[in-house]
């Protein structure tokens, strides 16, 4: 039976040093071997990336070649189509008996507009990260009966199939890529959020400019 796999996917438009924090932090929170981040193709609920596909891969690459335990892979850029969670998941289940789906607070709270949204729950589990600024929708709270999924632990998690949901409260850090790319545009100095090596092919590439 394959080990846990914790899945990790978003547009990463630039990748910066909050996805690999929060990628290492589900690593050591879950207790699993292995990682997945999944740049997303066409996103359904979000802006339509403005950078290519082969230079978000490439960056996440780049950001991540310290830790082997990390796994970038290219499933979602390799369908020409809107890529859904539910279609990534129900693929990667067919290789693996248990995967846990990290998700920050706010693309948990709109879950109930995604496709199959349910079926999401029946392929894994949800770990959810929180947000600075950000709160639980109750709304989708009840939606996803939280009441009877919610456990504390990664054991309490892995004793089931599926289903369970996790709410860290542990884990935080206040920066977004829509922010960033405004800095580069600007010109402003981002090696604070972003590896040096992202920083240097966003320059030799000439991402994010005017």
């Amino acid at each position: 039976m394959s080990s846990p796999l914790a899945v990790f996917g978003g547009l990463f438009d630039p990748v910066h040093k909050g996805h690999v924090s929060a990628a290492l932090f589900a690593l050591e929170f879950l207790s699993v071997q292995r990682l997945k981040m999944i740049p997303c193709h066409l996103p359904n609920h979000k802006v339509v990336p403005t950078t290519q596909a082969e230079h978000r891969l490439a960056m996440l690459n780049l950001a991540t070649a310290s830790y082997p335990q990390i796994e970038i892979d290219p499933i979602e850029l390799q369908r020409d189509r809107v890529s859904y969670s539910v279609d990534t998941l129900t693929e990667l289940k067919k290789r693996h008996s248990t995967l846990i789906f990290v998700l920050g607070v706010d693309s948990f709270n709109s879950l109930p507009q995604w496709l199959d949204w349910q079926k999401i729950l029946e392929l894994s589990h949800l770990l959810v990260l929180p947000r600075h600024g950000s709160t639980l929708s109750d709304e989708t709270l009840r939606a996803v009966d939280s009441k009877h999924r919610q456990v504390d632990t990664s054991e309490q998690m892995l004793a089931s199939a599926s289903g369970k949901i996790i709410f860290c409260e542990n884990f935080d850090y206040d920066v977004a890529s829509s922010e960033i790319r405004k800095k580069i545009t600007r010109g402003d100095d981002v090696s604070a959020a972003l590896d040096a090596k992202v920083v240097q092919y966003i320059k030799d590439n000439c991402l994010y400019q005017n």
